[in-house]
């Protein structure tokens, strides 16, 4: 139950970071965080097997 509120705890964190950024109105930085967020998902999707 500890993991899945880490797990939980750091989703919100990343979330909320978004949020901080896409408020700041530098659409810039939100591209660049959107990338990267794009490409560590595609990556974490090709190591884990589907369920």
């Amino acid at each position: 139950m500890a993991a899945t509120a880490r797990t939980d705890a750091a989703r919100d964190a990343r979330l909320l970071s978004l949020v901080a950024i896409g408020t700041r109105g530098d659409a810039r930085h939100l591209d660049q965080t959107l990338d990267q967020l794009t490409h560590r998902a595609t990556d974490h999707a090709h190591l884990r097997p589907h369920r």
